[in-house]
């Protein structure tokens, strides 16, 4: 009597229609990956929802609403864990259609709750700065993602910050500016979002609300805030960031040795080979870091000694050119 074969698994043949659909056309591929998406298996509709979103066919973004339909008729059956609309949601941003503004708004407002953890917060996260993409109103919705104070809703509030610079609104500098000047108990994480993305709008008051975070005993906002700010300013703030260096200690005097690299000026490439010599072995190695930029051969010279002679290890090892 022959052994009976194992049964092929629902997944097995849903990635097998997947692959399928590699060398076919791009208006058939998405036809077939649409019905992936409906066959029940999540694992094998986060991929062919990527894969279709890949395709470059006119048929490709409604069929990516219709599958975010299809799940929002029975989500709790169709995507437990919000993973495939979260993949969606991504999807939709990338192609920038105000198509999908209705579905993106829904997303943003979407909670689900299962053993206390609520399940939807990358889908939330997601969906924020999707909507940034495709909806120019979509300050008001971004206002609440970002001051909501449920302190499991970090990634959330992280992603409105960052979300608040995509959509460019004058509105959104406002937001960032109250959040980053009466920050409560925020998470650090969410305070560095808001600082980027207030940098990155440059508006008019900006240097009077990083400069407290330049100067905080929070060691990561202060690196982020430098950072950030040589990135975005140049050589307007290398004075700063050498008033910041002279207080700071450990490694956000590494930290702050690299902004000032990161201000691309003759200024700063002298004053990292100055650093060389610092007595910080902090100090030595940003400038280390930061002089890789400047990669010329008086630069490589000196990198070269410091490798073969630096006391500090880990300076001797930042050094290599390997």
């Amino acid at each position: 009597m022959k052994p009976k074969k194992p049964k092929t698994s629902n997944y097995e043949k849903n990635l097998a229609m997947i692959k399928s659909t590699h060398d076919l056309p791009d208006q058939e591929a998405v036809v077939i990956l649409l019905d992936c998406v409906k066959k029940g298996s999540p694992l094998a509709a986060v991929k062919a929802v990527r894969l279709m979103a890949e395709r470059d066919h006119p048929t490709v973004l409604q069929s990516l609403i219709e599958a975010y339909d299809w799940i929002e008729a029975d989500p709790n059956k169709r995507d437990v864990d919000c993973h495939v609309r979260q993949v969606i949601a991504g999807a939709l941003g990338d192609w920038g259609s105000p198509l999908s503004v209705e579905i993106l708004r829904k997303a943003v407002r979407t909670v689900k709750i299962s053993f206390m953890d609520d399940l939807a917060i990358g889908l939330r996260a997601t969906a924020a700065i999707s909507l940034a993409k495709v909806d120019p109103d979509a300050l008001y919705e971004l206002s609440l993602l970002l001051f909501d104070d449920n302190e499991k809703n970090v990634p959330v509030r992280m992603a409105a910050a960052q979300a608040l610079s995509v959509l460019g609104d004058p509105g959104g500098m406002l937001l960032l500016a109250i959040k980053l000047k009466f920050p409560q108990n925020e998470a650090p994480e969410v305070l560095a979002e808001c600082l980027e993305s207030l940098i990155f709008m440059n508006p008019p008051y900006l240097m009077e609300i990083v400069k407290p975070y330049l100067r905080s005993n929070d060691e990561y906002l202060t690196s982020i805030a430098a950072l950030a700010l040589a990135e975005n300013r140049g050589a307007e703030v290398l004075d700063l960031l050498l008033e910041i260096l002279e207080q700071a200690v450990r490694e956000t005097k590494e930290t702050i040795v690299v902004a000032i690299s990161l201000t691309r000026c003759n200024e700063a490439r002298q004053l990292l080979l100055d650093y060389l010599g610092h007595q910080s072995y902090f100090v030595r190695r940003g400038a280390v870091k930061g002089l890789k930029a400047y990669l010329d051969d008086e630069v490589r010279e000196k990198l070269q000694i410091i490798h073969a002679t630096d006391r500090e290890e880990s300076v001797r090892l930042e050094a290599s050119l390997d």
